[in-house]
């Protein structure tokens, strides 16, 4: 049976067994709408959802428009220039790390009113999985090729425009492919916090008032669209690179080693200084005033050396330590499901090729979109959050560890073989060590997003955790408590990000020296 169809068959019975149970177990609740409903919903109100989604979609293409071309600049100025490359890729995970509904409100100060913040959202998720992309992808340029050019005498430009810019299409289209659904996330975000239409603010309205329908039709239309776009990416990628190998975006690329005391100072020094001060120019190029604008320097002091500051600590720090270990849960959980579902799928290959493509497509579905739904199925509390966290994490691990596995070297399998080794002990002797890369990889990146993910969801729901705090603080003006906020959660996103990171190096010296 071809693999579309097993994945249609699957696609039919999920439906069917929702019906069922929506209209049995769940009658009458406002927990889960049966997709009929929904789909009476989305014909009968085609008109409002048609206007709205159009208008997210505008706003997540023009962010994804301005937010790649900016990327893409700063990865070839990065790879022409290597003196700055550290310095442009912190400032492209400090952009990774930002704490999107936190920093929304405080757009929509700055941006003032209009669709200026769903899109500068919209660009800040595209970001950082373009710049490593490219950076990637510039990076993999062959050697022999650059020899040539060097042997004719040209310079680096010259190896750039004909070499490093052709390798790098294959690794380019791998990250605007991840890219198509953060965009629509982003602009999600965007309009939860004051847009007067489109899909986030329709969210919230549907959420508020119990409109069980409309949410589902949200989450349903979202995850076609988001799902459609990274397909869509994907398939212009294969058809124009169709030479090209899978290309694994997630990898950190390898900057040359810092030697002597000095330099690794200096080294360290640059990247945090250039943070701080294009903190301070966006502020001043905007010409923020004081009651919404904090400089570092004020942050410092709300949070260390002002009159008020313990008064700063006992108000953040509570909610951060709820949001960092509902956020830790939900990570562990996610990934330790997604390592037992590959294993599973390796055991069963009959499993994974009917499930496999449902789990690549709904590798894609914006969080932001499917918040509300768990939340209904879920309730408000911790339970939701450590969900939608985990959801954050399972998915993109499952697809990377899945394509990891199936690439367990044959003569490993043969050896295997050869003494009868039992499937299970395959599993867990060869496929499991060839996945560490890839899920160190996922994990490094599920960390930020995973952060994303609670923030949502104490945002919208459960009244606890930095997410509800945020909320306090939009609500009452209270734009000391939003700053400190972005701050803290852009450190425990980049600390995260970067001790996952220093493990995977660790562990890809032992396992994999060339690559590390």
């Amino acid at each position: 049976m071809p693999d579309g169809v097993r994945s249609l068959i699957v696609v039919v019975v999920t439906v069917g067994v929702w019906e069922v149970v929506a209209r049995t177990v769940f009658s009458g609740s406002f927990v889960l709408s049966p997709p009929s409903s929904v789909l009476g919903s989305i014909y009968d109100e085609r008109s409002l959802y048609a206007r709205n989604l159009r208008h997210t979609i505008a706003n997540a293409g023009w962010g994804f428009l301005w937010g790649n071309l900016v990327a893409i600049a700063l990865a070839a100025v990065a790879t022409l220039v290597p003196a700055v490359r550290r310095t442009i890729g912190a400032i492209s995970l400090t952009t990774f790390c930002l704490p999107l509904i936190a920093l929304a409100p405080i757009l929509r100060v700055v941006l003032g009113p209009g669709e200026s913040t769903p899109i500068a959202l919209a660009a800040l998720s595209v970001f950082f999985t373009t710049f490593i992309a490219a950076l990637l992808g510039l990076d993999s340029a062959p050697g022999g090729a650059l020899e040539v050019v060097r042997s004719y005498g040209r310079g680096r430009y010259a190896a750039f425009v004909f070499v490093r810019l052709r390798a790098s299409v294959p690794a380019l289209f791998a990250g605007l492919q991840i890219a198509a659904p953060a965009a629509f996330l982003g602009a999600l975000v965007g309009e939860f916090t004051g847009s007067s239409r489109g899909f986030g603010i329709l969210t919230i309205q549907a959420l508020r008032t119990l409109e069980t329908d409309r949410v589902w039709a949200v989450a349903v239309l979202s995850t076609l669209v988001s799902s459609g776009a990274y397909l869509l990416v994907g398939f212009l990628g294969r058809k124009l690179c169709p030479w090209a190998a899978a290309v694994d975006v997630t990898a950190a690329p390898t900057d040359p080693p810092v030697r002597g005391a000095a330099r690794r100072l200096a080294a360290l020094a640059a990247p945090v200084a250039a943070v701080l001060v294009l903190w301070v120019a966006f502020l001043v190029v905007f010409d923020v005033n004081t009651f919404f604008a904090k400089t570092p320097v004020d942050v410092w002091s709300d949070v260390v050396t002002g009159p008020d500051a313990a008064e700063m600590r006992s108000t953040v720090l509570p909610p951060l330590w709820s949001t960092i270990w509902t956020t830790s849960l939900g990570f562990v959980a996610g990934i330790t499901a997604a390592v037992a579902l590959a294993a599973v799928f390796i055991l069963a290959p009959w499993l994974e090729r009917a499930l496999m493509p449902v789990a690549v497509a709904l590798r894609a579905i914006p969080i932001v979109a499917t918040t509300p739904v768990i939340i209904l199925a879920l309730g408000r509390g911790v339970v939701a959050t450590v969900a939608i966290v985990g959801v954050m994490s399972f998915f993109p691990t499952l697809v990377n560890c899945v394509a990891a596995m199936r690439r367990t070297p044959e003569g490993i399998l043969d050896v295997l073989r050869s003494y009868d080794a039992p499937s299970v002990a395959t599993v867990w002797i060869a496929h499991l060590p060839t996945a560490v890369p890839a899920l160190l990889a996922s994990a490094r990146i599920a960390v930020p997003t995973s952060l994303l993910g609670a923030t949502v969801a104490e945002w919208l729901a459960t009244g606890k955790g930095m997410g509800n705090l945020m909320t306090v603080a939009a609500n009452t003006a209270r734009y000391d408590v939003l700053w400190v906020s972005v701050v803290l959660l852009t450190l425990v996103a980049a600390g995260g990000y970067l001790a996952v990171a220093s493990f995977e190096r660790q562990v890809l010296a032992r396992m994999q020296p060339g690559r590390s």
